[in-house]
């Protein structure tokens, strides 16, 4: 095997471009992965405490 002086620098930079792209994918996919979990624990989950009777009707008359 040659050394890495001798190999041509076009391809040595392909390769760490290459390898930097597959991470740089690899890294965006996990997050967008990771941000639909959060939607849909948030959207599918329960309601936090406190929030769950705010959009019920009140069985109380109105103040006069």
């Amino acid at each position: 095997m040659r050394s890495l002086k001798e190999q041509n620098p076009i391809l040595i930079l392909l390769a760490i471009v290459g390898i930097g792209a597959i991470v740089y994918g690899g890294w965006t996919f996990y997050h967008q992965h990771l941000a639909q979990q959060q939607e849909n624990a948030i959207r599918y989950g329960p309601p936090p405490a406190g929030v769950s009777g705010l959009n019920k009707p009140s069985t109380q008359p109105p103040p006069q």
